[in-house]
């Protein structure tokens, strides 16, 4: 067991090490002259102690010589108060520079590691915010990126002002007493030993509650959000939900209180030997003088230096101990920025022709999601020719929307290939993929933006057309709402920006929708497009895409059997597999699950 620790031990200073040289290495890429701006600033107080301890010595040593000789001679005087002056004048500048300088890095190094953050994570694979482990690893490092890694900073940067403060100190001790030197040093170890062990404890609590954490802020947001506070007070569900949270923060609190305690104690014992240590060598230092070894002035000079190394070896302990404690969580963070995508593009990558669909093909498709065993395609094939309109039903959980993931490339497959234009997937080019896919998911995201840059996302890529903009959203049926809005095109949406209009459910689909319809790719898939619209809108709405999207390939699902009628083919998904294919008419004259289906919806309408 002791072994298993000292290994863990040793292993966690190398990792530390390994985090200290990134985080310097960042600091050094974030901004070169602040850099060396902090690097200068910490090393002069380090420096100064020392200077005006021995300017002090030469005043005190120069004023007793002068009363036992009668002789004041005031030019020297002068001179030495003078140089005490400039270096008390020098520390404090250097004192004000240093603030400047931390408040510098309080605004530079947080937002910087948040932009590395975000934008790995908008570089990342579908298939890790699907993971509860990924989302456990993204809380802490939520929880460490603001304030961690300039914590880390900081407690190395005065780490580097201890360093100098021991070289200096370990000099003009030396010329005292050497044995003087390893006494301070073996009583700093044991508080080094026990702040490191301590923060590796708190370290662990942190890292085992990660799940609660996550917990805890989700209820915090269902408290805090417009779209679930009405529900919480209709169900009455706030005194609950605000005990879960107190539950969660007592569990948080408890064991670091108890941590908390046992690291007083250590603490108060080892002050109480260290006072006792430097009381010794201070009486030393006195009867030194008594016995006139060394200057009345070297009284006051020797114990400013004792005082500095002890200083310097405690505070170099403490700061060591509080880089060791940050490194554990600035490290998560670095782990984050290491990940590697799953969905690794060829290298001699194929780009898509977006002037034409697409003939898609599912080829002997097997298909389990990672971390998982459930297959939720085995042997799946299914062809989708150019221009073609297909419908995908099922009940919940068939495979149907893993399809569409399937093809948007957001996972690969396990087994089989997916073919476009007899092409495997994988060789193309991903950003001339997406281009040809135009998306509208179940799911959709109500982005607090205005109305026209709602619909503007959906073709980013290109300068904003205004006309186009309103093209889509009178395809859609979203161009009634604009026209009902105060500030029309230009009004913000949502209720957490100023003068912000929130849309019912079926406006935010409508508008989504003519996000999709923007985009005017080759391939349309519409995941439950009109699930929130009425029937009339949603008759409207699809009278128009068949219209509209003759030479275009277009893939719906959806419970709607109206919806899905008019489609050229449609497909039955059961438990991954196609159980029934063909046009409205002929699965009506089967007679088989669609339908029974249709009729089973059809009959709720009568």
């Amino acid at each position: 067991m002791a072994e298993r620790k000292k290994r863990f031990s040793l292993d966690r200073f190398k990792k530390t090490f390994i985090t200290s040289k990134k985080i310097v290495g960042l600091y050094w890429s974030i901004d070169k002259k602040l850099f060396i701006a902090n690097a200068v600033v910490v090393i002069i107080p380090a420096i100064l102690p020392f200077v005006n301890a021995y300017l002090y010595k030469l005043i005190i040593d120069f004023l007793i010589q002068s009363f036992s000789t009668n002789n004041i001679q005031t030019q020297q005087l002068v001179i030495l108060l003078g140089l005490r002056l400039m270096t008390l004048l020098i520390q404090d500048f250097s004192f004000s520079i240093q603030t400047y300088v931390e408040q510098l890095l309080y605004y530079k190094i947080p937002a910087h590691i948040y932009q590395l953050v975000l934008g790995k994570l908008a570089s990342l694979d579908v298939s890790y915010f699907e993971d509860s482990n990924f989302r456990d690893r993204l809380e802490k490092v939520r929880d460490a990126y603001t304030w961690r890694p300039l914590n880390m900073i900081t407690f190395l940067s005065y780490g580097l002002q201890n360093v100098v403060q021991i070289l200096i100190a370990f000099v003009a001790i030396a010329t005292l007493n050497w044995i003087f030197i390893f006494i301070i040093i073996l009583l700093a170890i044991p508080s080094f030993v026990a702040q490191t062990t301590y923060a590796n404890i708190n370290w662990g609590i942190w890292h085992q509650n990660s799940p609660n954490r996550k917990r805890f802020y989700y209820i915090a947001e269902l408290i805090q959000a417009g779209q679930s506070i009405k529900e919480i007070k209709l169900f009455q569900m706030g005194s609950k939900l605000l005990k879960e949270l107190k539950n969660l923060y007592s569990e948080f609190t408890k064991e670091n209180i108890g941590t908390g305690r046992k690291q007083l104690k250590t603490n108060l014992g080892i002050g109480v030997f260290g006072t006792v240590v430097y009381t010794v060598i201070e009486i030393y230092i006195i009867f030194s003088a008594f016995k006139r070894r060394i200057s009345i002035g070297d009284i006051g000079y020797f114990t400013a230096v004792v005082t500095n190394f002890q200083n310097g070896i405690g505070g170099f302990f403490r700061n060591m101990a509080q880089v060791f404690s940050a490194s554990l969580y600035v490290q998560e963070i670095f782990d984050l920025l290491a990940i590697e995508t799953n969905i690794k593009e060829s290298p001699k990558m194929v780009k898509v022709d977006l002037s034409k669909s697409p003939a898609i093909e599912f080829k002997n498709v097997s298909f389990v999601y990672p971390g998982t065993t459930e297959k939720i395609f085995s042997n799946f094939s299914l062809t989708i020719h150019p221009g073609e309109k297909i419908a995908l039903v099922g009940e919940n959980g068939a495979g149907k929307t893993t399809l569409i993931k399937l093809l948007a490339r957001f996972y690969d497959v396990t087994e089989g290939e997916i073919l476009i234009n007899g092409i495997n997937i994988k060789e193309l080019e991903l950003a001339s993929w997406y281009k040809a896919l135009g998306v509208l998911f179940q799911d959709f995201v109500r982005y607090e933006y205005s109305f026209e840059d709602n619909i503007y996302f959906g073709k980013i890529y290109e300068e904003k057309d205004e006309n186009k903009i309103k093209q889509a959203a009178k395809i859609s049926g979203a161009s009634g709402i604009a026209e009902e809005l105060k500030d029309g095109y230009k009004q913000m949406l949502g209720k957490t920006f100023e003068n912000g209009a929130e849309l019912s459910v079926g406006q935010w689909q409508k508008v989504a929708l003519a996000r999709a319809f923007l985009r005017d790719a080759p391939v349309l898939i519409l995941d439950e497009p009109t699930a929130s619209i009425d029937a009339k809108a949603e008759a409207e709405i699809f009278e128009k895409v068949e219209r509209l999207s003759k030479n275009k390939t277009v893939i719906i699902i959806s419970h709607r059997f109206s919806t899905v009628r008019n489609a050229d083919k449609i497909y039955v998904i059961h438990k991954g597999k196609i159980k029934e294919e063909g046009s409205h008419e002929k699965l009506m004259k089967t007679d088989g699950i669609y339908a029974s289906l249709f009729k089973l919806q059809a009959k709720g309408y009568q």
